[in-house]
């Protein structure tokens, strides 16, 4: 996936970069670069996974796991 199919697909998703890097357990910083680089391929996985379910399924699973994906304070 390149950086301009990266960020597209933020966009179709809903997603801003921090948002993007919260779902995909990455730093702030590495979600930056994504948009620059492009992701790497698990990252890029994600995020087609995410495009190919149908808009109800992907509105619930955003939802479901919003509040599960910020960083742990241990």
């Amino acid at each position: 996936m390149t950086a301009d199919e990266y960020r597209a697909a933020l966009k179709a998703l809903g997603l801003t970069q921090v948002g993007a890097g919260k779902l995909l357990g990455v730093s702030a910083r590495t979600a930056q670069t994504y948009a620059a680089e492009g992701p790497s391929g698990p990252a890029a996985f994600a995020i087609r996974l995410l495009l190919s379910m149908s808009e109800a399924d992907r509105a619930k699973w955003l939802t479901d796991h919003a509040a599960t994906s910020a960083p742990s304070s241990l």
